[in-house]
């Protein structure tokens, strides 16, 4: 929300208890560039949550 992008985490997706992800879910009349924004958004936030964290 701090950088103006709403998604839906979840979780449990593999098995109903393992695994996790992130459900997008723009307007169907989402453009190219909006498309690139959500990117964007979702990359920094990911990075920011991880900070130093090795995978």
């Amino acid at each position: 929300m701090q950088r103006s992008l709403m998604v839906y985490p979840m979780g449990g997706t593999i098995d109903g208890a393992c695994g996790d992800h992130v459900l997008i879910a723009p307007p169907f009349i989402v453009v190219p560039h909006e498309i690139d924004t959500i990117v964007e958004r979702l990359g920094e936030a990911v990075d920011a949550a991880l900070g130093d964290f090795e995978i």
